[in-house]
């Protein structure tokens, strides 16, 4: 499917095959992420903003993609989708970009209260929360993450638990928390990302 394609499962699945739409988001997400982090760069040097916010912005704009999928390729002058796409993409990224620099967030509400996963303990208590686990079950599973994360350090534990966990519920990780994230460590986002990536490919081989 192209862009268009993907965007319109979006709007046709969002509530009736959430699944569905969610794989679709995701596709279109890895399609376009990269051209509009560039997009979001260029924007952040002209504002005399950091890298870091550019990544915030991209956040922003797919979380919008995601709640009003409305483009339209007739409203363009494109014949190519992706130009179109990048187009409207681009309008976005501005829009959020303004609203991101008044407000200090996204156009769009999040959950205040939106916690780091710092340890094994509080990764079972939310990842299992629709389960129900006698105090050994717990004890038995925490263990075992516990001996999976042995050799790590905190902070790949918990910037792995944090996106482990947020992504099961949400189609990306809210822009608030990854903004936990870097200041709790003092490192960008692209650093979070390597870190991420990193500690997957030491546990790929396990099953959570």
């Amino acid at each position: 499917m192209d862009g268009e394609q993907l965007i319109m499962t979006i709007a046709k699945n969002k509530e009736t095959n959430r699944e569905e739409a969610k794989k679709a988001f995701a596709l279109f997400c890895g399609y376009y992420e990269e051209e509009a982090t560039k997009i979001a760069v260029a924007l952040c040097r002209s504002w005399k903003r950091s890298e870091d916010y550019a990544y915030a912005i991209v956040q922003c704009a797919f979380e919008k993609v995601w709640l009003c999928p409305t483009f339209d390729k007739s409203k363009t002058h494109f014949k190519d989708t992706d130009k179109a796409i990048m187009r409207w993409l681009n309008t976005i990224l501005i829009r959020e970009m303004t609203l991101f620099s008044q407000k200090g967030n996204c156009s769009h509400p999040e959950p205040e209260d939106l916690p780091l996963i710092t340890n094994s303990g509080m990764f079972i208590e939310n990842y299992m929360e629709d389960e129900y686990l006698s105090e050994e079950q717990f004890e038995v599973v925490k263990k075992k993450l516990d001996d999976v994360f042995a050799g790590l350090s905190e902070q790949e534990i918990t910037i792995y638990l944090t996106y482990k966990l947020y992504l099961k519920v949400n189609e990306r990780v809210p822009h608030r928390v990854l903004k936990k994230l870097r200041t709790r460590y003092g490192i960008t986002q692209d650093a979070i990302k390597h870190c991420r990536l990193r500690v997957e490919q030491k546990l790929k081989e396990v099953q959570i």
